[in-house]
């Protein structure tokens, strides 16, 4: 599996139609906890339960209140096998070229979006968490895979009480396009058979105007992603 290269594959076709997505519910039963999703106890829970996220009607199938959060949610996945942080304005995708995809509680790909409008940001990441003792157990390969797109850049390793981390980045320019790449694996250290290859990027919302593809909220975003998985 070449996971990482297919997705690269993807990036021309998503400017295409990002644009003219329409987003839509469908049936997966994700059963989170809806009592924290109804009730606001301040003005920033509030804020959350208003947000782009929760007013989604696919997103928000997906996520419940995080009290100690002001700008995320809590994220819990379909197979009940992690959990993350989410972007409050951000939109988990389930049309075209990117299909929720989820097998029984072994496999799951889901593609997540959001834009800083005023700065013509578009940040994208495509996650995909295994359970397997091939793939999900298997992180010498996740990693091998994210090397092979590094092309030799460094690769960072480092662990908590909960997980290994392994991350790397590269910046290039597509056709004139500024692309600012992220790579990461996630390993569980304690459900050895537990991973996610975390791909993300950001660049131009629009390609026809510049972007600094660069900017930090891009890395600090995906930074607070990969720190937040809990298996």
């Amino acid at each position: 599996m070449e996971l990482f290269k297919k997705r690269k594959l993807l990036i021309v076709s998503f400017f295409f139609v990002i644009t003219t997505i329409l987003l839509g519910g469908c049936n997966v039963d994700i059963s989170v906890d809806k009592e924290a999703t109804t009730k606001a106890k301040n003005a920033n829970e509030q804020k959350l339960l208003n947000s782009r996220a929760m007013k989604d009607d696919f997103t928000s199938q997906f996520l419940s209140i995080n009290p100690k959060e002001k700008d995320y949610l809590t994220f819990t996945s379909g197979t009940k096998g992690y959990k993350m942080l989410f972007y409050n304005d951000a939109i988990a995708h389930d049309e075209l070229l990117f299909k929720y995809e989820i097998h029984d509680k072994n496999f799951e790909r889901i593609v997540i979006t959001f834009e800083h409008k005023p700065d013509n940001l578009l940040v994208y990441q495509d996650m995909t968490y295994y359970d397997s003792k091939h793939l999900g157990a298997n992180v010498d390969y996740l990693v091998g895979e994210m090397k092979e797109e590094l092309k030799g850049e460094k690769i960072k390793h480092f662990e908590d009480d909960e997980n290994e981390y392994y991350t790397g980045k590269i910046f290039k320019y597509d056709e004139k396009i500024p692309y600012s790449f992220f790579y990461a694996v996630i390993h569980s250290k304690k459900h050895d058979t537990k991973s996610v290859e975390f791909y993300g990027y950001g660049s131009c919302s629009d390609v026809d105007k510049t972007c600094n593809a660069k900017d930090e909220r891009i890395e600090k975003h995906f930074n607070k992603i990969i720190r937040s998985f809990e298996f």
